[in-house]
């Protein structure tokens, strides 16, 4: 008689799933975390000279010849972190934004692996709003842009490739 009662499948609790999601976004806050303290310490610790004129790294430039939105960051970004505000925006308009970003989004990553609080939720709440994608839009646009005086030669932007 009880051979032919079939025995339902167990369901994931609330609290199970809770805990998986908590658990998924530790492992989330320690890659953002890991991969911003490496950029942060990478932008103090090298120095100018080092990336003034150091090695090529972006893909789209070294096919095209041509700067892509990204170009300069990392030149933008030792730049600050060595205080130097005006080369930082010369490599990159968008450099010392991203890099305040880039540092407020770490802290964040941080502050969620040791505590377990879901904060870089909240954090890309708000930046997929409006002015975060304004943003985004901007830094395309400029991208384009400085790619176009690279193309034509007009020399409005400096060259960083």
């Amino acid at each position: 008689m009880t051979a032919d009662r079939e025995v339902a499948p167990v369901s994931e609790t609330s609290s199970t799933t809770a805990s998986r999601a908590g658990t998924d976004g530790r492992k989330n806050a320690l890659a953002v975390g890991g991969v911003g303290v490496a950029a942060v310490v990478a932008a103090v610790a090298l120095p100018p000279a080092a990336v003034t004129n150091g090695p090529e790294l972006c893909p789209f430039a070294r096919m095209t010849g041509l700067p892509c939105p990204a170009c300069g960051l990392t030149r933008s970004w030792v730049a600050l972190a060595h205080g130097d505000l005006g080369a930082s925006f010369t490599f990159n308009a968008f450099g010392p934004l991203f890099l305040i970003a880039a540092i407020i989004v770490t802290v964040c990553a941080v502050v969620e692996v040791l505590t377990g609080r879901p904060i870089l939720r909240r954090v890309r709440l708000a930046v997929a709003n409006p002015v975060g994608l304004a943003v985004l839009v901007a830094w395309f646009g400029y991208g384009i842009v400085r790619a176009i005086d690279a193309a034509a030669g007009w020399g409005v932007f400096p060259s960083i490739i």
